[in-house]
C-alpha cells in the first residue's frame, strides 16, 4: 500500500470548505438568476426570455428564497472565516452588510422588471407587501447583531483574549443596526423607507456598494503577500490574479454607480444586471484562488494561538 498523506486536521478541513462554499454560493445564486431569466412561468413550466433588471430584483421573483438564503449563508461563512489580519477584519465588516442586501429590497422603477407587481415607472418604490417584510427583517437583524456582539464580548472577556479588530467590527455592526433601525421605525424618518438614506437614497444600493467596496480591498492586501503567520504565500501568478480582481471590481463598482444614476439612458440594456453578475463572479474567483492557495495552511487564521496582551 502506498503511504497515505498526512491527514488534514479538522480546522484545516473546515477552512478549506468554508472558502470553497463561498464559490458554490455565488454559483448557486447565478444559476438561480439565469434560470429565472429563461423561465417565464414555473407552473406550468413555460420558457421565454425575461431577465430581471438586476440580480437584486430576484427578490421579486420565485428565486427570492435562493437570493435571500445565499446572502445569509455568505454572511455566516465570512464570520466563520474570521481571523486577526486586516483582510479578515474587512471580511467581518462585509459579513455585517451582506444580510441587509437581502433584507432590504431594491426599488422598482419599471413594471416590466417583475411583471405584474405594480410600481410607478418614474419613481422608485417597493410594493406595500414587501415593506412589512423588510421592517421585520431589520428588527430581527438589529436584535441578532446585539446578541452576537454581547456573546462575543463575553467570550473574549472569559477567555482573556482581547481583540481590537473584533471590537471595531462590533462597533460598526452596532452603528449599522442602529442607523437602519432608525430609518425603518423612527417616526421622523421612516416615511420613505427604504429610500430614506441620505445621500444615496436607497438603503439596498448603499449597503451593496459598501459590501463590494470593502471587499475590493481584500485582494489588494493579499496581492502584497501573506498576511497571517503560517499562511501559505500566494504564488506570483496568484498575486497577479488578486491585483486583477481588485482592479476589475473597483471598475465594476464605478460602472454600477453610473448605471444606477443614468439608468434611463441605458434603456433596455440590463447594465445593472451585468455589473452585479461581474461583481459576483469576481467575488467567487477570489475565493476559488484563495481556497487552493491556502489549502495546506497548518494554522487557519481563526485558530492561531494568541497571547492575552496582543491586540
Amino acid at each position: 500500500m502506498a503511504a497515505a498523506d498526512s491527514p488534514a486536521t479538522t480546522p484545516q478541513k473546515s477552512h478549506r470548505y468554508l472558502r470553497l462554499s463561498l464559490v458554490l454560493i455565488v454559483f448557486t445564486l447565478l444559476v438561480a438568476v439565469a434560470l429565472q431569466s429563461v423561465v417565464v412561468l414555473w407552473e406550468p413550466l413555460t420558457f421565454g426570455w425575461n431577465p430581471p433588471h438586476s440580480i437584486s430584483h430576484a427578490v421579486y421573483t420565485p428565486a427570492r428564497d435562493v437570493f435571500v438564503g445565499a446572502l445569509i449563508a455568505a454572511s455566516v461563512v465570512l464570520l466563520a472565516l474570521s481571523g486577526r489580519s486586516r483582510a479578515t477584519t474587512l471580511l467581518d465588516v462585509c459579513a455585517v452588510f451582506a444580510p441587509l442586501i437581502a433584507i432590504v429590497p431594491t426599488g422598482l422603477a419599471d413594471t416590466r422588471a417583475v411583471g405584474h407587481i405594480p410600481c410607478p415607472v418614474t419613481t422608485d418604490c417597493i410594493p406595500a407587501g414587501y415593506v412589512g417584510s423588510a421592517k421585520a427583517g431589520v428588527a430581527v437583524y438589529a436584535v441578532a447583531v446585539v446578541a452576537v456582539v454581547i456573546t462575543m464580548a463575553v467570550i473574549r472577556h472569559r477567555t482573556r483574549t482581547p481583540n481590537r479588530s473584533a471590537e471595531l467590527v462590533s462597533a460598526i455592526a452596532l452603528v449599522t443596526a442602529t442607523v437602519v433601525t432608525a430609518l425603518a421605525f423612527a417616526p421622523a424618518l421612516d416615511e420613505d423607507f427604504p429610500f430614506n438614506f441620505w445621500p444615496v437614497a436607497s438603503i439596498h444600493f448603499a449597503v451593496t456598494l459598501v459590501f463590494f467596496g470593502v471587499f475590493a480591498a481584500v485582494p489588494v492586501l493579499y496581492a502584497g503577500g501573506p498576511l497571517d503567520p503560517g499562511e501559505t504565500p500566494p504564488t506570483p501568478r496568484q498575486r497577479s490574479i488578486y491585483r486583477w480582481i481588485a482592479g476589475l471590481l473597483i471598475a465594476d463598482l464605478v460602472l454600477l454607480v453610473v448605471a444606477v444614476l443614468f439608468r434611463q439612458t441605458f434603456g433596455e440594456t440590463p447594465v445593472v444586471l451585468i455589473g452585479e453578475a461581474i461583481a459576483l463572479i469576481l467575488f467567487g474567483a477570489f475565493w476559488w484562488v484563495q481556497t487552493f492557495q491556502r489549502w495546506n495552511d497548518p494554522n487557519p487564521p481563526s485558530i492561531i494561538a494568541r497571547g492575552p496582551l496582543r491586540a
